[in-house]
């Protein structure tokens, strides 16, 4: 019983310390991919944002984009469980 609990422990100490991201395509944009790359990071403590601009607006400043091509977002989990934070990149191509 004690071998049981042992690995359900470890199991989960291993789940809660992995860290996850999700990358998604967002739809609206002409679909052509260019040569050139911008990214704009905004990270959320629960629901609330509070550190950067993640808009395609700024994803395309960044990257010297004037017409853009796809769009995707990123979602990045943290490692850590005990502080509920996730930072959402957006990813722009384009010209």
């Amino acid at each position: 019983m004690k071998k049981i609990a042992f690995v359900l422990i470890c199991a989960l100490a291993v789940m809660f310390l992995a860290a996850c991201t999700t990358v998604q395509p967002v739809a609206g944009a002409s679909g052509v991919v260019g040569s050139k790359v911008g990214e704009a990071s905004q990270a959320f403590l629960g629901v609330f944002p509070f550190k950067g601009q993640g808009g395609v607006m700024q994803a395309a400043k960044n990257g010297g984009i004037t017409k853009v091509g796809t769009v995707d977002i990123r979602i990045n989990w943290p490692a850590s469980p005990a502080i509920p934070y996730f930072v959402v990149t957006t990813i722009v191509s384009g010209e």
